[in-house]
């Protein structure tokens, strides 16, 4: 089985007919300026066959998290000032 080629402009401009051929099981590499960049291709059921993902604390929550203060620290403010040189 051949895998089209196609430029990106090619995938800009089609992009419906490529997206119902990629739907039907076909493949493309995505060129730019000749360069191969990326592969569109069909998800199968398992996209990441092997890959298994597990939550380390179920109860885990991202509004659990708080800032907390940063002593004997610059500021941000202080930071930046030194990475442009103003400091």
């Amino acid at each position: 089985m051949t895998i089209e080629r196609i430029s990106h402009r090619t995938l800009r401009n089609e992009s419906g007919r490529i997206l119902k051929a990629v739907a039907q099981g076909e493949s493309f590499v995505i060129t730019n300026n000749g360069q191969e960049v990326a592969t569109i291709c069909p998800l199968s059921d398992d996209p990441f066959p092997g890959l298994t993902v597990t939550r380390s604390d179920p109860h885990f929550s991202f509004a659990s998290i708080s800032a907390h203060a940063r002593p004997n620290m610059e500021s941000n403010a202080q930071i930046l000032e030194s990475l442009r040189g103003e400091g």
